[in-house]
């Protein structure tokens, strides 16, 4: 059994066929996302967080699912990614 109840939970997410819920568990030092079947109420740990830098508000956590269930994450790859900016007036 996953132990996904330490700490708090975060975003949740019902599946696009109603048969699951996915949550995150929050801003835990082990991010990971999970997902509980609600026939039978069993847990998986669905994609670990450990190494994936996320874009986080302050006050919550998100992620989304495609129709065929795969995850959704924002990436924050920060600002050192911009090295110039030209604008000119017309």
């Amino acid at each position: 059994m996953v132990r996904a109840h330490e700490g708090c939970h975060g975003w949740i997410q019902w599946s696009p066929d109603s048969q699951l819920v996915y949550f995150d568990n929050g801003f835990n030092a082990n991010q990971a996302v999970f997902r509980v079947r609600i026939s039978d109420h069993k847990v998986d740990e669905v994609a670990s967080l450990k190494d994936f830098r996320r874009v986080v508000s302050p006050w919550f956590t998100w992620f989304g699912l495609t129709p065929d269930q795969k995850l959704l994450l924002m990436h924050d790859v920060g600002t050192q990614e911009v090295y110039a900016l030209d604008f000119e007036v017309p």
